[in-house]
């Protein structure tokens, strides 16, 4: 019986909602947007506030458990906090006695995920994922040390690219509190997505930003060889006891060609991917740092270092000219029109 209420999810929600339907007195439903485990996504013009929104609807089970809904509602009301610029903001969270759905900005792009799998080889270069790595890195770094929010469940399927190049990060916190709600509920024995799970998340400890960490190499690796470090047979024992192959290696075992992989990017993967979360890169901030990627903060900072040292340029020349001028006027000398200031 768990596991079709568990199953049924998605099932009750393309049911019971059609495109055009209004919900909660204020959202107007377009088209479903995808599907998961989770329920159903689906792109809804907010009438109160005149903007469309994603609308991420919750299980079934969930609604009618008061006291996981409250959990939930709790731990994503958490996430109203971020508002940096790559990470997908959460607006709201609504539900009556037969629905209910988490509100949030609806992003008009792809994931990396589907990036990548729509690219020839298969794979990115490491040239195509610098500008997006200074931008993850940026949220990551902002969420974990400004507003102390842990993803919990970093994947290329959760980062987006927006048409206009921009990476955003989604699901921050949210689909691992769902997850979560749904294993109190059922039978199931964790959370999360396995592949990109670093081992203390595998053991059930409590998560902190270093598993954000893991989760960040894991989802590199991927996208650099087109497989997680660990894919098949007994992924939790290799996830606990085993190192994976070197970037290169992997792209050799797959047949995969390209450019060849930049010292620094397999230093730091390896890092990342460390059993022992000490020995991995203490913060997302350090891992910008060895890549020597562009993070926009860094860029924030020269823009601004560049226009302030522009600025005294522009008013010592001010200065200059405007001291010319009174010596020339003090003593009587005759400046040539054209060269007076207008």
């Amino acid at each position: 019986m768990s596991d079709e209420r568990t199953g049924s999810a998605s099932d009750v929600t393309q049911r019971e909602f059609v495109g055009g339907q209004r919900l909660f007195s204020r959202y107007r439903l377009i088209k479903i947007l995808g599907r998961g485990g989770m329920g159903i996504v689906w792109l809804a013009h907010d009438e109160e506030l005149e903007r469309d929104v994603a609308l991420k609807f919750l299980p079934d089970l969930i609604i009618h458990d008061a006291a996981v809904l409250s959990d939930l509602k709790r731990e994503t009301r958490r996430c109203l906090e971020l508002t940096h610029k790559n990470i997908v903001r959460i607006y709201d969270f609504v539900h009556d006695e037969r629905s209910g759905c988490i509100s949030m900005e609806y992003i008009d792009g792809d994931t990396l995920s589907n990036l990548r799998c729509d690219k020839e080889p298969k794979v990115f270069e490491t040239a195509e994922l610098t500008e997006w790595m200074g931008q993850l890195c940026d949220a990551l770094d902002y969420a974990h040390s400004y507003a102390h929010i842990i993803h919990r469940d970093l994947k290329p399927a959760n980062l987006m690219v927006n048409q206009r190049g921009d990476l955003k990060v989604s699901d921050f916190g949210i689909a691992r509190s769902l997850s979560d709600s749904v294993s109190k509920i059922t039978t199931q024995r964790r959370s999360g997505t396995l592949v990109y799970m670093s081992p203390q998340q595998l053991d059930g400890k409590r998560s902190d930003h270093l598993d954000d960490i893991y989760s960040l190499g894991a989802s590199v690796y991927e996208l650099l060889t087109s497989k997680p470090p660990f894919y098949s047979g007994n992924v939790d024992r290799q996830i606990r006891e085993q190192v994976p192959p070197s970037l290169t290696q992997r792209r050799k075992e797959l047949g995969i060609d390209g450019t060849p992989i930049n010292a620094a990017w397999e230093e730091i993967v390896r890092a990342c991917l460390a059993k022992d979360r000490a020995r991995r890169p203490q913060s997302v901030a350090e891992v910008a740092r060895r890549l020597e990627v562009p993070s926009p903060k860094t860029r924030r900072l020269k823009q601004a270092t560049h226009k302030l040292k522009h600025r005294a340029t522009l008013a010592a020349i001010a200065l200059v000219v405007g001291a010319a001028v009174v010596v020339a006027w003090y003593f009587g000398i005759q400046i040539p029109r054209e060269h007076r200031s207008s």
